[in-house]
């Protein structure tokens, strides 16, 4: 055989156009429809899928309350990385369209600091009287939970006819956005967010008492302060001014170092003396309690007591 092509093959290789209908452009000109498809579908695919996320997150949980959960879900990603919850503060809680409650937090509040804040509640007294108020506090960051009160309500505000000025102080141990969360006889009764500025790292000053040099704050809470190795346990013995109803429970204390969200705990009383873990008078303070502390890394931290689950007044170390 020869190679040369049969005539057929030869008329079967060229196009069965006159013309180049394929051209480069219209080459180009699909190949830009196909990706403002995919963009488009892409972007379909994203609106669906948040919206059967909030669908979801509010089916679950109920309304109130539940879109900045859900925005911290959402934004998860940068949470783990101190992204800040951009979220604004939302002082008034209302259900069905009626005002039950606001609150008015002390100006330039800062997280690590004991603040002020006042609840004003719109309902009669009647609504509250008897009844267990908890306030506990949320972290939308972190998640962190912190129980602010615990109080049987008995009598209206100084001065009003019901709870148009219920007074607070605590201290909460994060920067950020905090849901504070009312319950009534354990079952949900509204919220509100506040936002705490960065805690100032400043080391807690020193004060006397009975001789003894203690850091922390002067008539509240201290310990003798023997100085911090990292990575060493070493005994504390610590010190605390104020009445039984604030002293007495079960001691535990935990810590967080100067650029970080994560909360260690550090030292936990005996659960078998938990009812009254503090011991009596010492050193011109009410109660103490010794302990073993150790704090894992060198930086500044602050420690966080805790007696029944509130929070005392913090304390800035210096870890070596």
């Amino acid at each position: 055989m020869s190679g040369k092509k049969p005539v057929w093959a030869e008329e079967m290789a060229e196009s069965p156009f006159t013309d180049r209908h394929f051209t480069m452009k219209l080459k180009n000109k699909v190949i830009h429809r196909v990706s403002e498809t995919r963009r488009d579908n892409r972007r379909i695919y994203k609106v669906v899928a948040a919206a059967l996320t909030l669908a979801i997150v509010l089916l679950i949980g109920g309304l109130s309350g539940k879109i900045e959960e859900a925005f911290t879900v959402g934004t998860g990603f940068l949470n783990t990385h101190k992204a800040k919850v951009s979220l604004s503060e939302r002082k008034e809680y209302y259900d069905h369209g009626r005002l039950l409650f606001s609150i008015a937090p002390q100006p330039n509040a800062r997280a690590g600091e004991t603040n002020g804040y006042i609840l004003h509640f719109e309902a009669p007294m009647e609504t509250f009287i008897g009844k267990i108020m908890v306030i506990q506090a949320v972290h939308l960051q972190s998640g962190s939970q912190e129980t602010i009160s615990s109080d049987k309500i008995a009598t209206p505000s100084n001065g009003y006819p019901g709870l148009d000025r219920y007074a607070l102080r605590f201290a909460l141990p994060l920067e950020g956005m905090w849901r504070i969360d009312v319950l009534l006889d354990e079952k949900m009764y509204g919220n509100v967010t506040v936002y705490l500025d960065s805690p100032l790292w400043e080391i807690s000053p020193q004060f006397v008492s009975d001789n003894y040099f203690m850091r922390g704050t002067e008539q509240k809470i201290g310990f003798i302060d023997a100085g911090f190795i990292a990575g060493n346990e070493q005994k504390y013995m610590w010190h605390f001014w104020g009445n039984e109803d604030q002293l007495n429970g079960p001691f535990q204390i935990k810590a967080v170092k100067e650029g970080s969200d994560n909360i260690i705990d550090v030292f936990s009383s005996n659960p078998l003396a938990s009812s009254n873990a503090l011991a009596g008078e010492l050193n011109g303070a009410d109660r103490h309690a010794p302990t073993l502390m150790m704090l894992p890394e060198v930086g500044r931290w602050r420690l966080l007591p805790y007696v029944h689950g509130r929070l005392l007044d913090p304390i800035v170390v210096e870890v070596k």
